[in-house]
């Protein structure tokens, strides 16, 4: 269904002419093709379903926002982005993990590894602890269950504007877990658990240990004492609208590089927050890794018992805190938990800029099957919705549609006339036979004089143009129907529009009568 929102007029499969999938909307002039897409992650889709992908600032004049870059180096603690076909078989620094099906890696031409020039990652194609120490994903099955196909496009805003930012359950990014914060008990916190250190507000203040979970989002200990942050802004997924989870990383071993405060504010990108002058440990600004999650669903059965993980759309990180604090951080089930991360990103601060000086906007777009991609199910007996909860379209023709009586434009069009070929060396292509010379004047008005001279000012030719045909032959003739001499020409051609003159050179042959 397509609508004119000038005029409300809506365009059906009876109001508009389908040839071959091709709408054509007579009275507007349009032709619109539509086809159904692959969905990413499929052979056949284009560019593995990534469209583009881009970050913008409120003040381009301050791009305060950059990230770790990934590479290409097996070993490197910085190759996080495991697109590609590098296979090292089942060890720890294969690019993908797909070994269901092997040879058949889920981004070979690395589209996904360049979002942001490497900065961003779908969580399915990020390194797990067991290729690098550094990597951002949990383990293999928790990649697994979050295929491309499950990807959404999603707007990642960041701003000063505290009323906007999203509740965050802060993730234990220290690999070593005698390094990392313990808790209140004395326990040692592992990787990918929930922070220790006491929930803060979005000043940064902690309550006091023992002060008891509230419900108010202005205290420090709302949803939980421990392991809650405040993210600086919130996604959105823009196929459904819905507002997402995010969670996000620090290593409480790393307090040099803001790791051990329970605040989303990775340092400056400069050498010594990347890695350890001495030991080359890598550092990675404090590990503040961002975790945006979907709105997933999964539902299996193991030895008669049915089990359902199903992340919510935002909750404030309710969900997570709730399965990552009942759940020992080394069953299988975590899986499932990380499961529902649909991207990451590795923030840092430009070098020499403030933190959260303007908006910032990671946009990230996935061509999709034309489908439902609503979240919850549909009671079509109660709910009425736009286009039967089908994705709905926009696109303007503003920039493309035909204009009358634009002068600049008229203008500017002359500088697309051309004489062709130029130079003319006695032939060309659209000669009918062996005494024939012909050239041709393109691109020109419909309405014009094409006057031709010399190099001394003679007028040889003159043509009067008005028809819509776009062009106009010389015969290599003047006046008098006598064949002109070789050497430069000057072509002045006059509209209402304006003037252009264009310089021509021609070689022309001595006429050969013997033509068998």
């Amino acid at each position: 269904k397509l609508i004119n929102l000038e005029t409300g007029k809506t365009y059906t499969s009876n109001t508009a002419i389908d040839v071959k999938n091709e709408q054509l909307l007579l009275d507007l002039g349009l032709s619109i093709d539509i086809f159904q897409i692959a969905a990413p992650g499929e052979e056949s889709s284009v560019k593995n379903g990534l469209i583009e992908f881009g970050i913008s600032f409120a003040d381009s004049s301050h791009r305060w926002l950059t990230g770790i870059p990934d590479n290409n180096i097996p070993t490197s603690p910085m190759n996080w982005i495991r697109s590609g076909t590098y296979d090292a078989g089942l060890t720890g620094n294969t690019n993908f993990n797909d070994w269901s099906l092997p040879g058949k890696p889920w981004d070979p031409n690395e589209y996904y590894e360049k979002i942001n020039d490497g900065t961003w990652s779908p969580y399915c194609l990020t390194a797990h602890g067991g290729q690098i120490e550094t990597g951002p994903a949990y383990g293999n099955l928790s990649k697994s269950l979050n295929k491309l196909k499950r990807l959404s496009s999603v707007d990642i805003v960041f701003t000063n504007d505290k009323s906007k930012w999203t509740r965050s359950l802060v993730l234990e990014m220290c690999d070593d877990p005698v390094h990392a914060e313990p808790r209140s008990d004395g326990t040692q916190t592992q990787r990918f658990e929930s922070r220790a250190g006491q929930s803060v507000d979005k000043d940064g203040n902690p309550a006091p240990y023992g002060s008891g979970i509230s419900n108010n989002p202005d205290n420090p200990n709302y949803i939980s004492e421990t392991g809650m942050g405040w993210f600086p802004g919130y996604a959105i997924n823009i196929e459904t609208g819905e507002r997402l989870n995010i969670a996000f990383g620090e290593d409480s071993w790393l307090s040099g590089q803001n790791g051990r405060d329970m605040l989303f504010n990775p340092p400056a990108m400069v050498d010594t927050n990347l890695f350890n002058p001495v030991s080359f440990e890598p550092l990675f600004g404090g590990k503040h890794y961002v975790y945006v999650m979907g709105h997933t669903k999964y539902q299996f059965e193991i030895v008669g018992n049915e089990y359902i993980f199903e992340s919510p759309a935002w909750d404030d990180c309710k969900w997570l805190n709730y399965f990552l604090d009942s759940l020992n951080i080394n069953q299988p089930f975590v899986n499932y938990v990380y499961g529902n991360m649909m991207y990451v990103g590795m923030p840092m601060l430009e070098y020499g800029e403030e933190w959260l000086n303007n908006d910032a906007t990671i946009s990230i777009r996935i061509a999709k099957p034309y489908q439902r991609y609503m979240s919850l199910a549909i009671d079509s007996a109660t709910i009425d919705h736009e286009n039967d909860f089908f994705p709905v379209y926009q696109f303007k023709t503003e920039n493309i549609a035909t204009e009358f009586n634009n002068p600049e434009k008229a203008e500017s069009d002359l500088d697309l006339i051309n004489i062709v070929p130029n130079p003319y060396y006695a032939h060309s292509n659209y000669e009918n036979n062996a005494l024939d010379t012909r050239i041709k004047i393109t691109n020109l008005p419909e309405v014009c004089t094409v006057t031709i001279y010399n190099i001394k000012g003679t007028m040889i030719r003159q043509f009067t143009k008005d028809d819509v045909i776009t062009s106009l032959e010389w015969d290599l003739k003047n006046f008098a129907g006598v064949p002109i001499a070789g050497g430069i020409y000057l072509i002045h051609i006059k509209s209402d529009a304006g003037e252009r003159i264009i310089k021509w050179f021609g070689a022309l042959r001595p006429t050969d009568l013997n033509i068998f």
